[in-house]
């Protein structure tokens, strides 16, 4: 009786144990990134956002647009990464607001195809392609769009209007997650 206790006893704490480490395989490691303290550009928040070691065209030095007082941000580190917060205040259906917009426009457009790689609840991971018949080589861009809630404001975080690689819209997608007080 004794060892048939010991036995459970010692398999919920391996299973308590293997648990535990596989929560800790699902978070992402940040060793090519840097945390940026947005404080001093309004935002009660930091980010971490990619360094030189990234391979995709990054700087050491990031650098933040805004204006003081104002409700728009631009974090550009590089040439190739660039994300746009803007404040939307309490405004809770941002996200769906823009989900409604670009379903939408899909379908009244014959200029692009899209295609949703990543949706969760305040993220979208999608790509973007030319379908007129009239343009040769088609572009394929990769865009992304969320809505972060940090002390009661609404922010929304997206990459330029052109797009980037998959490569540097990953990062983004890691970077916007990390987005927190």
């Amino acid at each position: 009786m004794k060892y048939f206790l010991f036995g459970i006893i010692s398999l919920a704490l391996f299973t308590r144990c293997d648990s535990t480490s596989s929560e800790e395989k699902k978070k992402f490691d940040y060793f090519q990134f840097q945390r940026l303290d947005l404080k001093k550009y309004d935002i009660q928040a930091s980010i971490m956002i990619p360094d030189a070691t990234a391979g995709i065209g990054t700087s050491f030095k990031p650098e933040v647009e805004y204006d003081e007082g104002g409700y728009k941000w631009k974090i550009s580190v590089g040439r190739n990464f660039q994300l746009f917060i803007e404040d939307y205040g309490d405004n809770l259906y941002r996200f769906d607001e823009f989900k409604k917009d670009m379903l939408k426009d899909q379908k009244k457009t014959n200029y692009f195809e899209f295609k949703m790689l990543k949706e969760e609840k305040n993220v979208l991971v999608f790509s973007r392609k030319e379908k007129s018949n009239f343009v040769k080589n088609k572009k394929l861009s990769y865009h992304i769009y969320a809505v972060k809630k940090i002390n009661g404001i609404y922010y929304e975080i997206q990459n330029k209007e052109l797009g980037d690689s998959k490569k540097v819209v990953d990062f983004m997608y890691h970077s916007i997650q990390s987005f927190q007080p």
